[in-house]
């Protein structure tokens, strides 16, 4: 049973991780993203839902480390760097790789956090 403030977290982390796919949908290659301003849009948005979803995960992870370390499947540490890259360098971000973050890692990443809290 997950403590109340963990699943209080991971329900945002999960609805920030929606959003996210959301906006992805009116993504079909990673080209989209820089094609048109609704593109650059939708790349900024997932950029901060992303930075969310690091920062969250970041304090939680120092708060609840078993929880994490059961949940190898998932690099954890990857998202809280990825969270650390938008803020302090967020000019020099890819939009190859946050197309391909959000096409490889958001499915698998919501469904272990709604496993979690089920």
């Amino acid at each position: 049973m997950l403590e109340e403030r963990l699943k209080l977290n991971l329900t945002l982390v999960s609805e920030h991780i929606s959003a996210i796919e959301s906006y992805f949908e009116e993504i079909n290659t990673c080209q989209d993203f820089v094609t048109s301003k609704s593109g650059r849009a939708y790349f900024d948005a997932i950029l901060m839902h992303l930075q969310v979803v690091g920062e969250i995960l970041k304090k939680c992870y120092q708060e609840y480390p078993d929880y994490f370390n059961s949940k190898g499947e998932i690099p954890w540490r990857e998202i809280i760097r990825l969270r650390d890259l938008i803020s302090h360098s967020y000019d020099k971000l890819q939009h190859e790789i946050i197309f391909d973050i959000c096409e490889t890692y958001m499915g698998p990443l919501q469904k272990v956090i709604t496993n979690s809290l089920h």
